[in-house]
Order: C-alpha cells, then sequence, then structure tokens
C-alpha cells in the first residue's frame, strides 16, 4: 500500500476511531494518544495492508484493544466522578460512610487482575450489558458472567476481611 492510499484511509477513519476511543476512555487527550499510536502502528504495517480485507475494521480492533490496555496500564477509571455514581450528600455521617465505601469499593476493584477490573467497571460503572462487554473486550458471554462473578466474590471476601463499613 503506498503512503497516499494510506492517508486516505487513514483520513477517512480518524473520526470513528475517535469516537471509540473517546467511548473507552472518556478522555479526549487520552483518545487522540491512542488513535495516533493506532496509525502509527498501521502506517508501520503498511507493507502488509493490503493482505486484509478491511483496513478500516483492522483500525477499529486496534484502537478498542489500545484502548482497554490504557485503561489496565493507568487505571484511568480508578479516580471516578462520584457524581457519575450517586449523589452523596457530604454534610450527613450516612453520606460520609457511603463515599467511604465507595472509595474504598473502587479500590478493591483495582486490586482485582486486570480483566476482572476492566469486566466489572464496564457492568457497574459505565452500565453496560453483558453482551456489549463481550463484544467489546473479544471474550464470550460466558467469560464476562465468570470474570464478574469471580470479582464480586473478591470484593465481597475483601469486605469480609476489614470488617465491612
Amino acid at each position: 500500500m503506498s503512503c497516499e492510499e494510506f492517508e486516505k484511509i487513514a483520513v477517512n477513519v480518524r473520526g470513528d476511531l475517535m469516537q471509540t476511543a473517546v467511548h473507552y476512555l472518556h478522555d479526549r487527550d487520552a483518545a487522540e494518544d491512542v488513535v495516533q499510536e493506532t496509525l502509527l502502528k498501521l502506517f508501520v504495517m503498511r507493507p502488509k495492508l493490503d493482505a486484509y480485507r478491511s483496513v478500516e475494521a483492522l483500525a477499529r480492533t486496534v484502537v478498542k484493544h489500545l484502548s482497554l490496555n490504557y485503561i489496565r496500564d493507568n487505571r484511568m477509571s480508578a479516580v471516578i466522578d462520584p457524581s457519575r455514581i450517586a449523589v452523596i450528600d457530604e454534610e450527613s455521617e450516612e453520606g460520609e460512610l457511603s463515599a467511604e465505601r465507595l472509595r474504598r469499593t473502587f479500590e478493591m476493584i483495582d486490586a482485582l487482575p486486570a480483566r476482572q477490573s476492566i469486566i466489572m467497571r464496564m457492568k457497574h460503572v459505565e452500565g453496560m450489558e453483558v453482551e456489549e462487554i463481550a463484544r467489546t473486550a473479544g471474550c464470550s458471554v460466558d467469560a464476562v458472567y465468570a470474570n464478574l462473578s469471580r470479582g464480586r466474590r473478591a470484593i465481597v471476601e475483601r469486605f469480609k476481611q476489614n470488617g465491612g463499613l
């Protein structure tokens, strides 16, 4: 594939790649980095791209995997705006307890193995359906259920070990 052909494809798919990366990362700057890395990887692969039926589909797959890697590597979802989860009245004791429990729960989710952590966040923070998580994570629905179950059990066990909250 020539540089000119690659440039045309890159210009055409860039918007879609940005949209996909922003969907996963919720951060335009991080999404821009992931899209640039995706296009660089594809440029390096340029001599082999003619063998692919759809370079656009390949680009979307690469951006999805790089986005998930970014989440795993940076644990960016550990810092979540509590207003996205629940409204907490910081003046009340109950609100303070809820905020502390929420903070500890996210710490426990971050301590899970990477795949369980990502799947738990997709399900319980992003509100994604199991089928959508399976497509996004590139695994079966049964694997999503298994990871959710293991993650939930680990968190419940940690709460028990720490005397609840």
